[in-house]
């Protein structure tokens, strides 16, 4: 699992709106990162593979919170479904340049 992967995943995750983007073409990714879960269950016996923490930070799409919480539950779902990440991070961070 690494980074690139991680991304891959992302362009499955569409932002909220009639825009419907993916979250990577959206520009809406400041960073992606995969670490080795030294938690995760089997993680110290030999042949278990590898798990890892998947941390994703996302801009905000808007301001309307039921869609910034879809836009957060899409994303740890679909990572959660790739088999070698045990855990998400999510942050939203603010939008940059609201628009007035």
């Amino acid at each position: 699992m690494t980074e690139a992967d991680l991304v891959r995943a992302l362009r499955d995750c569409y932002e909220p709106g009639p825009a419907r983007r993916n979250l990577v073409d959206a520009g809406l990714i400041h960073s992606a990162t995969v670490t080795l879960d030294t938690e995760a269950p089997g993680h110290n016996i030999p042949g278990v593979s590898p798990r890892y923490l998947a941390t994703v930070a996302l801009f905000a799409p808007g301001s309307d919170e039921a869609a910034n919480a879809q836009l957060l539950a899409q994303v740890e779902n679909r990572l959660l479904g790739i088999p070698s990440i045990s855990r998400v991070t999510l942050t939203l961070l603010p939008i940059l340049f609201p628009i007035l």
